[in-house]
């Protein structure tokens, strides 16, 4: 893909950046496959996402529990009885 002009001073900064993550992603992936501490930490990612997964589900409940209310709530301002004009 070639980049346009306005563009080409921003490949350097997008490059290191790149490099950054690839080394980070390498570091963890290393420290997952390490026999000692590899199995601690894929204990923690999986316990740590069941969490998030939880507290996710709990607040998506919670959202339509709100949203169901919102749907049945009775307007006060309006008197179904009272047709009179002034």
């Amino acid at each position: 893909m070639a980049s346009t002009p306005e563009s080409a001073h921003y490949r350097p900064i997008a490059d290191a950046l790149e490099d950054a993550v690839a080394k980070k992603i390498d570091r963890i992936a290393q420290m997952l496959n390490c026999p000692e501490k590899g199995e601690e930490l894929r204990r923690a990612v999986t316990e740590s996402r069941k969490e998030f997964l939880l507290a996710k589900q709990a607040e998506e409940a919670l959202e339509e529990d709100v949203l169901d209310e919102e749907e049945f709530e009775d307007d006060d301002d309006y008197d179904e009885f009272d047709w009179t004009t002034e």
